[in-house]
């Protein structure tokens, strides 16, 4: 075992420690108040200059922000977990902007590499069988509702593991380090607002990894993830006229119909030659009585493309028939964007580095290396892996092996913590592979 082997070996009982404390305290979206707050802590202690807040946020970019409501109920339950101390960095976070981006100059010449760590969880509740290993031993959920069924508990450990051993050992490396711990990756809603802060320029390389997916055995890694899909989520909403539905139909316009339209139309939107194309209608809501002409429709929507061209096409004929069912039924419609990412591939440069490093790696099973898979989803790194390429820079996304409990976002949802140290190792190694000094 080499000397990078053994520095994230010794961190082991640190981050199982710290992945079950985040996995008990779970927030959503744009509200990871306490979990901004702890992630900062620890960085302040190892000495990395913070941003959050207005520096790493446009605030009017952000989409599927939530209700006031929401964000009283989040805040409230923070402070529940803090210390009065602590409650001036809530004030920086203002309605939900949280995460935090971390750098550190080493005061060397070189290039600037960067990590993503997601920190937000999923509207799950967790399960209380006995057989679920964080109810049986004490790390649960604390609150129902919301869940670490996705990993990314354990990606926030991975990060400030990291983090931890790159300060430790700095004079070993040159360039700067940047970590980017991004909220309200679930939907697809955080990274387009913090793309537009500028928390990417500069950055020659961009390094992104997810526990399990496709990689559900602990020791294995898929090197290069490509074919993430393009994505937009947007909430449709029909104003009608409500009438008698038999003294006075006349009257009326029907949202309810232009709704129902409107999904069967989207739905049968032509795919396109040159790629995946999606579409999807998840939620339909109208009406208010039997007898009544229907004044009001709710529709929950998402378009996706293998590329973000082709998703733009999805969504444009989306947005092409909603605008025909409305005059066709005479009624009034709004869109509001809600989630979205872009798509593409990890930078062949990057899969090639997680190879070489996986080949070096104590904890990887070289046979149960994958060069590539096709993703066939979306995740919200794309958006910035995309963003770093276009500026000329290489940007990629790994598969770290980890045996499951249960799918991810099911409320069964756990995994083999062995795959905490690899992660820490594997990026450690690319660091030393790309600004070793």
């Amino acid at each position: 075992m080499d000397s990078i082997a053994q520095r994230a070996k010794s961190l082991e009982k640190e981050l199982i420690e710290t992945r079950r404390f985040f996995h008990q305290h779970p927030e959503t979206g744009w509200f990871t108040f306490f979990t901004t707050v702890k992630i900062i802590e620890k960085l302040k202690s190892y000495g990395y200059t913070l941003k959050m807040g207005r520096d790493i946020m446009v605030a009017d970019a952000r989409q599927g922000v939530g209700s006031k409501e929401a964000l009283d109920e989040a805040l409230l339950r923070a402070k529940k977990l803090l210390c009065p101390e602590e409650y001036a960095l809530l004030n920086v976070m203002e309605d939900g902007l949280t995460g935090v981006v971390a750098e550190l100059d080493t005061g060397r010449p070189g290039p600037c590499v960067a990590f993503r760590f997601d920190i937000d969880a999923v509207d799950v509740t967790e399960s209380k069988d006995l057989a679920h290993r964080p109810f049986k031993e004490g790390f649960r959920a604390d609150i129902d509702g919301i869940a670490h069924t996705c990993g990314h508990d354990g990606h926030i450990t991975i990060g400030l593991g990291l983090a931890k051993l790159i300060s430790e050992h700095k004079e070993d490396f040159k360039g700067v380090f940047r970590f980017i711990f991004q909220t309200a990756e679930e939907g697809t809603r955080g990274a387009v607002a913090m793309e537009k802060a500028g928390i990417l320029k500069g950055v020659d390389y961009l390094l992104g990894a997810h526990i399990g997916f496709q990689s559900k055995k602990s020791g294995g890694l898929i090197c290069g993830v490509n074919n993430f899909l393009a994505t937009s989520k947007f909430d449709v909403t029909f104003h009608g006229t409500s009438a008698h539905a038999a003294g006075a139909p006349e009257e009326g316009a029907n949202a309810l119909l232009a709704a129902a339209e409107a999904a069967l139309l989207m739905h049968g939107i032509t795919r396109h030659s040159q790629g995946i194309t999606r579409v999807n209608v998840g939620v339909l809501r109208a009406g208010e009585g039997r007898n009544v002409i229907a004044p009001n429709a709710f529709m929950a929507c998402e378009t996706r493309g293998v590329t973000t061209e082709l998703n733009a096409f999805m969504k444009e004929k989306c947005m092409n028939i909603l605008e025909g069912v409305s005059k066709i039924h005479s009624v009034g419609y709004r869109v509001k964007d809600v989630g979205g990412t872009s798509g593409g591939d990890s930078s062949a440069f990057i899969t090639e580095l997680y190879e070489k490093v996986a080949l070096e790696s104590p904890f990887i099973e070289k046979d149960a290396i994958v060069k590539t898979c096709d993703f066939g989803a979306c995740e919200d790194f794309a958006h910035f892996m995309q963003a770093v390429q276009n500026q000329g820079g290489q940007s990629g996304y790994m598969m770290i092996g980890a045996k499951l409990e249960a799918g991810h976002h099911n409320q069964c949802f756990d995994f083999d913590e062995s795959c905490l140290v690899t992660g820490v190792d594997l990026f450690l190694r690319s660091a030393y592979m790309l600004s070793a000094k």
